[in-house]
């Protein structure tokens, strides 16, 4: 019975006692967009998705405008390009909606960045909000 008792502590205890917050670098924020995954995270440090960013396009190229073969025409270039071609096209597509999607993020949670670089919950929003309307 006490192994038992032991076995099962280990079972319900185990997701929380072992979880935790994956710790980036500044060679992960040079190599890959971590910044994706930081701004997809209600509990990120603004400041440290900020550098990731940052960072990682101090190495990279960043997209810039939108694809400018777009209507019929692109449609016809789009025939007569190899799969690696539309691959890259399309790669560019996917991380210019992440750049905008990042760049959205930060105008928008902005305001609820604190000194230590954390941002106030929905909840810690709300009653911010409820404190001036009353």
């Amino acid at each position: 019975m006490k192994y038992i008792c032991i076995l099962a502590f280990l079972f319900i205890a185990q997701p929380s006692a072992f979880a935790q917050i994956k710790k980036y670098t500044p060679a992960d924020y040079a190599k890959s967009p971590v910044w994706i995954s930081m701004i997809k995270d209600t509990a990120t440090n603004f400041f440290e998705a900020e550098k990731a960013f940052k960072t990682y396009f101090a190495h990279h190229a960043r997209p810039t405008g939108e694809n400018e073969d777009m209507g019929t025409e692109a449609g016809r270039k789009a025939k007569h390009l190899s799969r690696r071609e539309l691959k890259k096209i399309e790669q560019g597509n996917r991380m210019r909606m992440e750049v905008k999607r990042y760049e959205h993020w930060r105008d928008r949670v902005l305001t609820y960045v604190q000194p230590d670089g954390t941002i106030l919950t929905p909840a810690q929003r709300l009653q911010i909000h409820q404190q001036i309307k009353n």
